[in-house]
Order: structure tokens, then C-alpha cells, then sequence
């Protein structure tokens, strides 16, 4: 339901007036069963308001803040703001500064101020209580003298100067605007400027049909608990930063202990919340309240933590425990093959080398000149131009646009109960374990459809054409990209290049990243005699992927992970590293030192 746009996508006067009616009319529909007879009244008292005053209101809700200046407001398409400021006043849509009505919000009454004003209103009153005061305040910053301020005067004080020098008032209906946004949205950091980002043509979001769109959550439950984590999650990181390490574990232990009936739709982000709770303890040095919220979940990476917790109490055999159940059940591979390596150097007693360093000691390696030190990558690409090969950096972004083309239609699929609202990116189950397990045998089937690597190419090609640029959360939309992803599909294996990408869809929050830096390949006739030995192991294929690591750069558990998978199906991959040229070393180390003539 966009906005009809000038050919320079300028937007309307009243433009947030028809954003926010869609919002108020879709949470209706969608939201019915859960609202509650506040957010009824709300709806009925704002209809009942003339147009400008919406707006007016609709103005303060989409600024940050609830407090607001009479004198600054300014808008060129309202008229007679003071009239409209007294239709909302009569409405119960503002109310007056009052100091016991808003005693919570002292600092937020201040804030509104500058640091000048601030010291203006308030260094005359003070200088009569305390002549040094006056001059004090000057050199405080806007944080300090705020909590100067208060300390010196008491609230109906403040309130009183304030309005004199200035009227202030503040919105109300606060919290039913801002559910109605979370109701629409599914969160509360998305807003209104998600409109305005696609009428001015900066997003281009995925078409769908407003009737086929879901509501986020099924039950007044859902949402409350939903918006529940989300506050505790804000307290958290005032907590952290304010109150000792024992007392938010104290804190949070009790609310974890009031959340046991946590509807599902809440609980990832839950989840998300033990980790960083359990993460801050540990490195607060609270070892045992660590593992203790760390049992709160097992995603990760809480079985890993817990065990390297574990190790530092000396509880060996748990850890032990711990271990064989990642090895058997790893979710990721940073916990199969740090299970492996812990349970390796338990046995053996003595200094093993973990499974990332063994590889990396086999591999293979080249020298470039040290001018490249800074961005190994690039030389490896320059070693491999000179070599007579194309290479380009592929990383993560050329598996995911492959992935993003591929399964287009069913990621952006409106049927599977994902998408709620028109500004989705991707669906809400994108990065959960329901995401693979709702569409398991859609995606199998879609890949099965496939009968040969020509018809998965004009598959692909039509979506990049039909749907360039529009939001995805897997296509970077660069014209290049479609000529990288084209020729790696050409040269892969088809059926090597189908399980890559069924792999990928059993754990997109893991099987997204770890993929080797660089797609090099060879279109041309190659002598192998010719050939140096580092560029040999994708002539037969004319491909391979190159995992580029420098001197002190290690492997990492997810690059190991593909890297052997990519082995197992007979996908040309390996890791190269890179030495800098005797010469370059030594004349670099020469720059380094003090010249003769320099010495003391």
C-alpha cells in the first residue's frame, strides 16, 4: 500500500498521517483478538480528532522523547499550532508539565534543554543559596550539570522555573502508540522510517499481499512476553554498567525463575539474554553463577563456555561429560571440534595440536611480496593474475547470493506463517532451527526439480533480473556478483553444488559464514608442467576455493567445517598460506631499525 509518489519521490505533506492510519488499520485487523479496552480508547479518542491535531500528534509520537517545547514546534504543513495544541490538551493527547504527575521523568524534563539554557535558568536562582553554585554549573557537562541540578532544587522548583522561562509538555498514550507499533512491526526497534525509506526509494522490499501477511503474535501472551524479554533485555545493560556483577546475577536468577510458562515466540530472544547475562558473570569472574545461568540454555555458545568454566573451577569430569555430548550432538562446528581437541589433550596428557592448526600445518603455501601485508587477499589475487588465472573474492557473500537465488520463493514464501507486516527483510523464522524443519521437503523438492546445472542457471538468472534490488538478506545486489555466482555454478559439480546448498539450509545462522576467501578458476587450456604446484589442484576442474591465511592468521572451526565437507563431496577447496618474500622481510625489518648516523 505505497504512497502514490511524485516522479522525484517526494513525499506528501501529511505523509506519516497515512502511514500511521495504515498501521492503526492493520493492527485492527490483524490484532482484534488482543487488544485491550486502553488501546480501544485510544483509537476511538484519536479518530475523534480533527486532521491537523492527528498529525500534530502523530508529529511528537514519531520523535524521540515525551516532553517538548512549546516554542520550537514548527511545521509548514499545520496551521495554528497553538489552537491544535489546545484541541489535544481538551483531548487528554498532551498534558501540562506537572511535578508530581511526572516525578520519574526529571532527567527527560531536563533533557530538553541545552547545556546554556540549563546553566541560564538555573544559576540565578542557585547563586542565592550558594554564591560559588553560579560559576560551577558553567563547567559541568550536560550529564553532570543535569544531575547537579537535581540535587540542588527539588522537582516542583525545577518545574516552576521551567515553565516560566518556557511551556513544556508532554504526550501521552505513550505506551498504547508504542504497542500498536510493536503489534505491527514484531519488535520495538523497527519504526515509522520504514515508510518513508521505501517511498523515497532507498528499500526495496519483497510485494506481498496485505491478506497473505500473519500476525506476529497469536495471543495477548505472545505479545506481552514477547515485549517482556525486550525490557529486560534494555534493564540488562543498564544493570552491567551500573550495579555490581552479584546483583545482576541476583537479578536475573529471580526473573528467570518467573518466566517458566515463556511463550515460544519469546523465547529465542530469551535466550539471546542468558548468553549475554551468563557471558558478562564469567568475565566479571563470577565462575559458578556464570555456569549456572549458562544452564539455562544450550544455544550457542553456552556448552562450550560452560566447559571452558568448568576447566577453570577444575571440574574435569563434567567438562569431560559435556564434551562426548558435543561431539555426538555438535549444533555448530565451533563446539564439535573444541569438544574434540579438549577430550585429545585430556587423553593424551600432553600438548596437542588443535584440529584447525593441523590442517593449517598441511596446507600448502606461496610468497608474496610484503607490499601485501596489509591485504594478504589481494596479493594471493595478484599471485594467481600472474600465474594466468581469474580470482575474485567470494568469502561468505558469493555462497549466500547463490543460496539467495536459489531458494528466493521459499524463503519469501508468505504461506509459511513468516511474514507480518510489509518491511520484512526476511522471514521472522529465518535464523531459528524451524526455519529447515518447516520447509525440509520444499527444499528438497525444489532442488530435486533441477535436472541439470543449465536449468538451475536460467532459474537463478531470472530471479536476479525479476528481483534486483529488492531486500534480501542473502543477495548483495552488485552487478558482478551474478557473473561470480554464474561461473562458480558452471564449474562446480551439479550434484556437489545441490548439497552445498541443502547443507546450508539445515543451519543458516552457522552454514552462512566459514566459506574459503577466494574463487579462483581457469578458463583456458592449462599445462601442467607449466604450472606452479599451489595452482595445480584445480586444473582438473578449473576451479578452487582458496582459503587465503597469513604468518600469524589461524584456521577457524567453521572454515575447517567446509573446508572437509567440501572434501567429502569432491569440491576443489584448500588453505594457502602466505609467506612474504625473503628480501621484502628483510628490507622491511632494515626500515624498521635506527640508521647508523641516528644512533646515540
Amino acid at each position: 500500500m505505497a504512497i502514490e509518489q511524485t516522479p522525484k519521490n517526494e513525499l506528501p505533506p501529511k505523509y506519516y498521517l497515512e502511514y500511521f492510519n495504515f498501521v492503526l488499520d492493520f493492527v485492527q485487523e490483524k490484532y482484534r483478538h488482543i487488544l485491550k479496552e486502553d488501546e480501544w480508547r485510544f483509537l476511538r479518542k484519536f479518530y475523534c480528532l480533527s486532521e491537523d491535531a492527528q498529525c500534530l500528534f502523530i508529529r511528537f509520537s514519531n520523535r524521540r522523547g515525551l516532553f517538548f517545547r512549546v516554542n520550537k514546534l514548527s511545521y509548514s504543513e499545520l496551521n495554528d499550532i497553538p489552537a491544535l495544541l489546545n484541541e489535544l490538551l481538551e483531548r487528554e493527547f498532551i498534558e501540562s508539565l506537572n511535578s508530581e504527575k511526572h516525578k520519574t521523568f526529571s532527567k527527560e524534563i531536563l533533557g530538553v534543554w541545552t547545556t546554556k539554557e540549563l546553566v541560564g535558568q538555573f544559576s540565578e536562582p542557585i547563586s542565592q543559596l550558594r554564591i560559588d553554585k553560579k560559576s560551577s554549573y558553567k563547567k559541568l557537562k550536560k550529564e553532570e550539570l543535569v544531575e547537579a541540578i537535581l540535587q540542588d532544587f527539588k522537582l516542583n522548583e525545577i518545574v516552576k522555573i521551567l515553565n516560566n522561562f518556557e511551556p513544556i509538555i508532554k504526550v501521552c498514550f505513550e505506551y498504547e502508540v508504542t504497542f500498536m507499533k510493536f503489534l505491527f512491526f514484531g519488535n520495538r526497534y523497527l519504526d515509522m522510517t520504514e515508510f518513508v525509506m521505501r517511498d523515497m526509494g532507498f528499500v526495496q522490499f519483497e510485494n506481498h499481499d496485505d491478506d497473505k501477511l500473519v500476525a506476529r503474535f497469536s495471543t495477548r501472551k505472545d505479545a506481552e512476553d514477547k515485549w517482556l524479554i525486550t525490557d529486560q533485555n534494555d534493564l540488562f545493560f543498564q544493570l552491567k554498567d551500573a550495579a555490581p556483577a552479584l546483583e545482576v546475577y541476583d537479578w536475573f536468577m529471580n526473573f528467570a525463575d518467573s518466566v517458566n510458562d515463556l511463550s515460544e515466540v519469546a523465547k529465542p530472544s530469551y535466550e539471546r539474554l542468558i548468553i549475554k547475562v551468563a557471558t558478562f558473570l564469567e568475565k566479571s569472574k563470577l565462575l559458578d553463577e556464570a555456569i549456572l545461568v549458562y544452564r539455562l540454555t544450550e544455544q550457542v555458545p553456552s556448552r562450550e563456555r560452560q566447559v571452558r568454566t568448568l576447566q577453570k573451577l577444575n571440574h574435569v569430569d563434567e567438562a569431560f561429560s559435556l564434551c562426548q555430548q558435543m561431539i555426538e550432538y555438535p549444533k555448530n562446528a565451533d563446539e564439535k571440534f573444541y569438544a574434540i581437541d579438549f577430550l585429545n589433550k585430556l587423553n593424551t596428557k600432553k600438548r596437542t595440536k588443535k584440529s584447525t592448526t593441523s590442517w593449517l600445518h598441511q596446507a600448502e603455501s606461496i610468497t608474496i611480496s610484503i607490499d601485501f601485508r596489509h591485504q594478504v587477499e589481494m596479493g594471493v589475487v595478484d599471485y594467481y593474475h600472474k600465474e594466468g588465472k581469474m580470482a575474485a573474492f567470494a568469502e561468505n557473500h558469493l555462497w549466500r547470493a547463490i543460496f539467495g537465488l536459489v531458494f528466493w520463493d521459499i524463503v519469501f514464501d508468505p504461506s509459511l506463517v513468516a511474514f507480518h507486516h510489509p518491511f520484512q527483510r526476511r522471514p521472522s523464522d529465518l535464523y531459528l532451527p524451524d526455519f529447515y524443519e518447516k520447509r525440509k521437503d520444499l527444499i528438497i523438492n525444489h532442488l530435486e526439480g533441477f535436472a541439470n546445472v543449465q536449468d538451475l542457471l536460467i532459474y537463478m538468472g531470472h530471479r536476479y533480473e525479476s528481483k534486483f534490488g529488492i531486500a534480501n538478506p542473502f543477495v548483495v545486489w552488485l552487478e558482478e556478483i551474478w557473473l561470480l555466482v554464474r561461473k562458480a555454478v558452471e564449474l562446480i559439480e551439479f550434484e556437489a553444488m545441490k548439497k552445498i546448498l541443502h547443507e546450508m539450509s539445515k543451519n543458516l545462522v552457522e552454514h552462512l559464514r566459514g566459506f574459503p576467501d577466494l574463487f579462483v578458476w581457469d578458463d583456458s587450456a592449462v599445462d601442467t608442467a607449466a604450472v606452479d604446484t599451489a595452482a595445480v589442484d584445480f586444473v582438473a576442474g578449473q576451479y578452487c576455493f582458496v582459503e587465503v591465511k597469513s604468518p600469524t592468521d589461524n584456521l577457524s572451526n567453521q572454515q575447517l567445517s567446509w573446508l572437509q565437507y567440501f572434501q567429502e563431496i569432491g569440491v576443489n577447496a584448500k588453505v594457502l598460506r602466505v609467506y612474504w618474500k625473503e628480501n621484502d622481510a628483510l628490507e622491511m625489518e632494515n626500515s624498521q631499525q635506527p640508521s647508523v648516523d641516528s644512533l646515540p
